[in-house]
């Protein structure tokens, strides 16, 4: 007892104590806050010095600090640079979505992928477009395949990709604790992976009898960028080492991502294994879809875009989930960069600046000098259409896919605007099969010359309204 005795005591000259010295810590804390608004204070002086040297000009900064503050108080942000980090959050052109509050759109894909893994355990195949949304949908498959205690394994295929490389290190992230041969109680701490079963040199055969033996979960391994491996015998082997795993009824599923415009240009033509994969081709985006993807960032950010706004980016993007967010993502910094937090038309226009400068920076100059000529009134019409038809996987399109993107145009025109466009080098004609096919020399050239003749035409909309007030 007079040891409780001596705790209550304790307890209560502690709390007291805490009383007292109420006025000095609130006291310190006004000094610290002192403290630091003078520490921001003489930043703030130090980042003009050079403003004023170069004669005044504001000088560039940062607007955000590097660290990650999720729990900002109204008094250490303002509602604007809250708005600018959560909007670069989901507007990111650059990177694939890797978060399913900030993936829109595509739910009937990602519901019939995960009715093939699950229901017909078979392998699949997503082709599409570039920048259409294959990696974000994978990577979105893996997070709702680990929670239902899939093993997912992810890799990136690259041009000079090798099967022994690829799938050693794919190998390393399964643990020999599924291994049907191992007894869990003598691993120990070390559990090793599977890797360390391989011998120097394996074959498919030989990683499908390791993996045949895998139990206790489902192995997901998905090979994204499969188009940029240049090695057939890399494609043949990953081949056989579908057959092999479907022929023994493996839990280990692959899945292979790539550009392409079906399933023969992505595994090539190879009979023996059409019945294990199933090819599931990525669409572009609906009209609701691009309106769901704007819907997040409207909501995660307190922002609201005009419904100008979303047609205009709806247009422009032309179904394309990365167009979606790199207008988006300019648009609404504009708009910000203004203090507004309604994204207006006029922000859309103005971000084709930017887009238009980054598109540029990414073609040859000599590309752009050749193509200037086809800007003006009388072939706009024509190379926009082009340049729209060209959003195809393998960028090949016919003359007759131009047609359709363009009102009373005779097909002879058409075809001699891509004749001289070819005679330019901005296109490439190929002969093969009954009709020619053209594509654009770079891949970025068609973004490129479709926001260009759009920003263009939008200039002129403003000048001619502006000399009629």
């Amino acid at each position: 007892m007079a040891f409780w005795k001596k705790i209550f005591g304790w307890f209560r000259r502690n709390r007291q104590d805490e009383t007292s010295l109420r006025p000095d810590r609130e006291a310190l804390i006004e000094r610290r806050r002192a403290r630091q608004a003078a520490i921001d204070a003489q930043a703030q002086q130090d980042a003009a010095e050079p403003a004023a040297a170069a004669g005044g000009a504001a000088y560039p900064t940062f607007r955000s600090s590097a660290v990650e503050r999720g729990g900002m108080s109204r008094g250490e942000a303002s509602r604007f640079m809250k708005a600018r980090m959560t909007l670069r959050d989901v507007f990111t052109p650059a990177q694939p979505v890797t978060e399913r509050s900030k993936f829109a759109g595509r739910l009937a894909v990602l519901a019939r992928l995960i009715e093939i893994l699950e229901e017909q355990r078979s392998h699949v195949v997503i082709y599409g477009e570039r920048g259409i949304g294959k990696t974000s949908l994978v990577h979105i498959l893996a997070d709702i395949a680990r929670e239902s205690r899939y093993l997912v394994v992810y890799a990136s295929c690259g041009a000079f990709s090798s099967f022994e490389d690829i799938f050693r290190a794919v190998l390393r992230d399964i643990p020999q604790l599924y291994l049907r041969d191992i007894d869990p109680s003598a691993l120990g701490e070390s559990q090793g992976s599977l890797a360390d079963r391989l011998p120097e040199g394996f074959d498919a055969r030989q990683l499908a009898e390791l993996l045949t033996q895998v139990t206790g979960t489902r192995v997901i391994i998905v090979l994204d960028e499969y188009d940029r491996a240049e090695s057939d015998q890399f494609r043949q082997s990953v081949a056989e080492l579908v057959k092999n795993l479907s022929d023994r009824a493996a839990r280990v599923q692959l899945v292979l991502a790539g550009v392409a415009s079906n399933l023969q240009q992505l595994i090539g033509y190879i009979p023996s294994i059409r019945r294990n994969i199933i090819g599931l081709p990525m669409p572009r985006l609906s009209s609701e879809e691009v309106r769901a993807l704007i819907r997040i960032g409207e909501k995660s950010a307190g922002v609201s875009f005009d419904e100008d706004a979303i047609q205009a980016i709806e247009s422009l993007s032309n179904g394309s989930p990365y167009l979606v967010r790199l207008v988006s993502h300019h648009a609404s910094m504009i708009a910000l960069d203004s203090e507004r937090l309604q994204i207006e038309l006029a922000d859309v226009w103005g971000a084709l600046d930017k887009v238009v400068e980054e598109a540029a920076s990414r073609i040859d100059p000599r590309l752009l000098s050749a193509v200037e000529p086809f800007l003006g009134p009388q072939h706009a019409a024509l190379t926009h259409a082009a340049a729209r038809a060209a959003s195809t996987p393998d960028g090949w399109f016919s003359p007759e896919d131009a047609l359709s993107l363009v009102e009373n145009c005779p097909a002879e025109r058409m075809t001699k605007e891509l004749n001289e466009l070819t005679l330019a080098g901005v296109v490439e004609r190929s002969t093969e099969g009954e009709a020619p096919r053209y594509r654009f020399r770079e891949e970025p050239l068609p973004t490129y010359l479709w926001m260009r003749i759009a920003r263009d035409h939008s200039g002129s909309q403003k000048s001619a309204a502006a000399a009629t007030a």
